[in-house]
Formats: C-alpha cells, structure tokens, sequence
C-alpha cells in the first residue's frame, strides 16, 4: 500500500485562531498533532521570581503563580535552550530571560499589570493585550512591589503555563444529507420545524422555493436533534447524519505566546521528528 499524504486545508484564519482540515490521515495521527500544540510545542514563561520588596496584600507565591500565567511572545523560543541542555551553571542569555519590576503607589490606589515587566530581550515580552494589560496585584497608597523574574523555555506537559493554546479541538468533518424524495412530501410547517430542529443551524429553509438544504454542515455536533425530530413524525431515513472519513476540522486558539499558524507549523516539525526517530529505530532491529 502506497504511503498517505496527509492534507491541511486552511478554513479560517485570524489573530489569535484558526480552522483547518487534516485530510487523508487517520484519527490517530490527527490526537497525535492536536496533542504535540497542547503539551510539546516550546514557549517562554516565567519560571523563577526574587522577591526584593512586597508590601502589597498579596503574599510572595501568589505573585509568582500570577507572573508564570502571564503569555510571553515566544515567536524566537527557537534561539533559547532549554535549561536542562545549557551549559551555564545558573540562568544565561542563552536559556533565559530577565524582567524587572517597580511599582509604587503614591495616589490612593494603583494597579500593578503586565506593561510594568521590563524585560531585556525585545523578543520575550508579555502580550499586549488591545482591550487591556493584565493585572498583577492592586496597590494601595504606600504600597511597593519589587521583583525580578526569570522566564525559560519549556512545554505544555511540564505545566501547563507554557501550553501555547486555550483551545485545541478536533472533530470529523460531518456528512449531512437530506433525502429529498421524502422532504418534498411534507408540508410546509414540517420543513420549517425540521430546520429549526437543529440548534447549531445546521439546515436552512427557503420560503421562496418552500425547500430545505444543507446550510452549514461543519457547525454539526451530533446532538442528534435533526434525527429525533424526523423519527417524532414517522420519517427515520429524512436526513443521514455520519461523518467523512479521514478528514478531521481543527480549531486552534493561541494564547498569545505564539500566533497559531506558528503552532501548527512547530507541532508539525516536532511531530516529524518523533515519526523519523520511530522510523530510524525500528529500521535498527530489522538490521539488528
């Protein structure tokens, strides 16, 4: 059997999400990729925070687990070592990242955000956010707040605030068909309650022509409503609900850290990788 040739077909494309379709390939290669963007693409977090001076109402961890949960732009995590891999003995400019923080509140009160980390690398800095930065801490007046805080490289499946993504999610790409020889016997109320049956809005009516059709067959979650509505009024085979083999809809929503078609594209690389180690070992038994 000849070797597949997997295919990504581009849906939608923005910002901070996208929506493709893997085609030709299995589900297990497709769990494979969705895993390899949730827990192994590389990202920079903060990891290490020192403490100068905290009179803030929030004590030192606290802090620190809000510092970590910050998203860093890691567009550039290629150039870091991982920490486990330098050959420094402590942090360098070669696995890590240092960002300074001071703030004190002079007026009644004062929030401390994510725009106050300075970092020293124009490549790893905190996300900016267009509606607003994120909060640290709130101060109050006389309050200050005095840290420096190390980020490094890491992955999803050491914790999870180096996931690149919110959201990743799979699904088979619906197969919905309508049998137009029994939906053209029924009479007008069925047909609009039939394509109201569906709440993700699946099908559509056409008054002019008094006809039903596939509107929207990827917004399908096989919940099913469309078949028990068809089976309530004595017609089981109205409409077939399946799914489309070896063709799967992606939906990845970055963080920020990375922009997704950068995410798809490094879990895609690392994935090649581990297949080529697979390939090279079970081709050593063989020899051996």
């Amino acid at each position: 059997m000849p070797p597949r040739q997997p295919q990504i077909e581009i849906v939608e494309m923005k910002k901070d999400s996208m929506t493709f379709i893997l085609s030709k390939t299995d589900a297990s290669i497709a769990n494979a990729l969705r895993r390899v963007m949730i827990a192994e693409t590389p990202t920079m977090s903060i990891d290490l925070v020192e403490f100068e001076n905290n009179t803030s109402v929030l004590h030192d961890e606290f802090i620190a687990h809000r510092l970590g949960l910050i998203p860093l732009t890691s567009s550039r995590v290629e150039k870091f070592n991982f920490t486990r891999e330098c050959s420094c003995t402590d942090n360098c400019e070669n696995c890590s990242v240092r960002f300074n923080l001071h703030v004190t509140c002079t007026d009644d009160t004062k929030q401390v955000t994510s725009d106050d980390l300075f970092s020293t690398d124009a490549d790893v800095r905190p996300v900016h956010r267009e509606d607003d930065s994120i909060v640290i801490v709130k101060l109050a007046k006389g309050q200050e707040l005095k840290l420096t805080a190390i980020a490094k490289k890491g992955v999803g499946k050491e914790h999870a605030k180096w996931q690149p993504t919110c959201i990743t999610t799979f699904q088979y790409d619906p197969d919905i068909r309508i049998n137009q020889n029994i939906m053209d016997r029924l009479d007008e109320e069925k047909k609009v309650k039939f394509a109201n049956s569906c709440p993700v809005k699946v099908f559509a009516y056409d008054k002019d022509t008094r006809t039903v059709s596939v509107e929207a067959a990827s917004n399908c979650v096989y919940c099913q409503e469309c078949k028990f509505y068809s089976n309530d009024i004595g017609h089981p085979d109205l409409v077939h609900v399946g799914y489309k083999p070896e063709r799967y809809i992606f939906t990845v929503e970055s963080s920020g850290s990375l922009e997704p078609q950068e995410i798809v594209l490094s879990a895609l690389s690392i994935l090649k990788t581990k297949l080529a180690h697979v390939h090279e070992n079970l081709k050593n038994e063989v020899d051996f």
